[in-house]
């Protein structure tokens, strides 16, 4: 018999949480000791149990959010104005090209924008997952059909409810994500008609905040030769209730909607490996010993007393803790003894507290904060010392950096473009895409006024890319820093042998260079004016220019006449003279 898709993908959820087991200890100590949560990884207990009562020292937590916050802004700094799209090497001569694809950029960011759809919340919940775990993702997916003001809306998926598997070349390509909704949330997201009969069930007896565990399967299928729809897609997307074992939902996608990165990679390993997992023992080791500081400077500020007494020592025992009082025979007292006296029972703590300034210093070094943020230069540097030091700081985090670029910002933003154009929203095409959202747009504001050209059209509908991704964060000018510095070597170096050599200068295209620079610097490239409105504005230029010297050349040839008729005059041979 064959099994059923249901069984299926339970199974084979059961295969990847089985993988996936040997991480759950670790990634239960590393919730405790950086969000201070314990979160299910290998143990149920009741929702939003926290643990600020065993955390002594918050180095760890702060070091997580602030290395995140820090990802945020070096890559995604600007929201969505963080990239611009430009057109292939094989578009970019094509008429109108360059005014159309500041189009797409624009309505990319007005779509990513949108402080509904989440964008900016979905990249900080990924990047703290990435930190402390490894491991974390951004789903980019249709806004609902009742909002055409909201196209695509985002959010994160956490490595608590995921398991992935990878494809041969590395990437992940598998996503098993589960989590629990309430009855009304089921019926919300997929209707009445649609859940399970024991769900309906539940909905009678108005126990809406039941709750039920569903699986979300987003896997690799082959698209079916000639079918259209759901069986020509790529990506199977199902919807499962484990409690009751009921398909809810079977569809598809053209590609990943789900972006899955991996702060640090090892060979063999499908989920990473995090700045929480180097800095774990130090962590651990700093917390232990700000607990025991704590309690020494307690016994400090209040020590432990000695009470004097006829009878025998009490219980057999001396209790050394803050505002304990303990009980002691006097036989044998010699002299005027104070019968209460304070026992001192803490050693030298200055040691601890270098340990702990060194341990804090390990716990930051592991989360890249001097890295990221510079906190530790205190000294006055020149422009070049801080070129160059801009420079070392982006080649030890460039490796960082263009993982998340490549694992999460851009296949977001690929997906965000995919989606924007199935739904008709970057420009009319001949064939029908967006016919409807067109008729909406028609009625408000007349006829469309952004036309696809038809090579972007033809590209698309061949499955060629249209587009290259320009980034101008600051992760990117790290990683670029180097060659903008060689810009500006390359340029003073041809400027100071200009006066020996000055065809030296005909080597460099100024115009590239200055294109260069802004690329390489990070400052907006819609500052530089298209090359064809440069062509075009050189042309009236050299126009206005040609004017002008066939006016002056006029005004010479007239000059030179006036001159010449002035001379034949005083000479006498003028025309009117030597007739006969």
């Amino acid at each position: 018999m064959e099994e059923s898709l249901v069984d299926r993908c339970i199974r084979r959820a059961g295969e990847l949480e089985q993988e996936k087991s040997h991480w759950l200890p670790l990634f239960q100590s590393l919730a405790q000791i950086f969000l201070t949560r314990k979160m299910d990884f290998t143990s149920s207990i009741a929702p939003g149990a926290f643990l600020q009562e065993e955390i002594f020292n918050n180095t760890g937590q702060f070091s997580a959010f602030l290395a995140a916050s820090v990802f945020l802004s070096m890559l995604w700094p600007d929201s969505a104005r963080t990239f611009v799209l430009k057109p292939t090497r094989r578009l970019r001569e094509v008429p109108g090209i360059d005014e159309y694809f500041e189009f797409l950029t624009e309505e990319m960011y007005a779509a990513m924008d949108n402080p509904r759809a989440g964008l900016q919340a979905a990249f900080m919940e990924c990047f703290i997952d990435q930190v402390v775990f490894g491991t974390g993702g951004v789903g980019a997916f249709a806004g609902p059909d009742e909002d055409g003001s909201l196209p695509v809306v985002y959010k994160s998926w956490g490595i608590k409810g995921m398991c992935i598997a990878e494809n041969a070349q590395g990437f992940v390509d598998t996503i098993y994500y589960k989590e629990k909704l309430t009855v009304r949330q089921a019926v919300q997201e997929y209707g009445p008609e649609n859940v399970h009969p024991k769900v309906r069930e539940l909905i009678a007896a108005d126990k809406l905040e039941e709750k039920i565990e569903i699986l979300y399967v987003l896997e690799p299928k082959k698209p079916e030769a000639g079918k259209e729809g759901v069986a020509a897609m790529k990506v199977r997307s199902a919807h499962i209730d484990v409690t009751n074992k009921h398909l809810l939902r079977d569809s598809g996608y053209e590609e990943m909607p789900v972006a899955v990165g991996r702060l640090i990679k090892t060979v063999g390993e499908p989920y990473g490996r995090s700045f929480g997992m180097i800095a774990q023992p130090d962590a651990l080791s700093l917390n232990s010993l700000s607990e025991d500081v704590i309690a020494a400077v307690e016994k400090q500020l209040d020590p432990p007393l000695g009470l004097l007494d006829d009878g025998r020592l009490g219980g057999g025992t001396v209790d050394t803790s803050a505002h304990a009082l303990s009980v002691f025979n006097t036989s044998g007292r010699i002299g005027n003894e104070k019968p209460i006296f304070p026992l001192f029972t803490v050693g030298e703590i200055q040691s601890s507290e270098k340990l702990k300034a060194e341990l804090k210093e390990a716990v930051t070094q592991a989360f890249a904060l001097d890295r990221l943020l510079d906190l530790n230069n205190q000294t006055q540097m020149t422009a070049f010392e801080t070129s160059v030091r801009n420079r070392m700081r982006g080649e030890a985090l460039s490796s960082t950096f263009a993982r998340e670029d490549t694992e999460i910002v851009t296949p977001t933003i690929n997906r965000t473009f995919n989606e924007l154009w199935r739904q008709g929203r970057l420009g009319v095409v001949t064939k029908g895409i967006g016919a409807k959202l067109r008729r909406l747009w028609a009625t408000i504001v007349g006829d469309d006024r952004v036309i696809v050209p038809d090579a972007v059209a033809q590209a698309v509908a061949a499955g060629l890319k249209i587009y290259e991704i320009d980034y101008i964060s600051p992760a990117k000018r790290f990683m670029q820093s180097e060659k903008l510095q060689g810009l500006f070597t390359a340029m003073d170096g041809a400027v100071a042998l200009a006066p020996i050599a000055p065809g030296i200068m005909d080597n460099f295209d100024t115009d590239e260079y200055a294109r260069s620079i802004v690329e390489y610097s990070g400052a907006p490239r819609r500052i530089i004016r298209p090359a064809a409105d440069v062509k075009t504005l050189r042309a009236a230029a050299a126009q206005v220019q040609n004017a002008s010297m066939q006016i002056e050349a006029g005004k010479g040839i007239a000059d030179i006449g006036l001159k010449a008729a002035q001379a034949r005059q005083a000479m006498g041979t003028n025309g009117t003279q030597g007739r006969t």
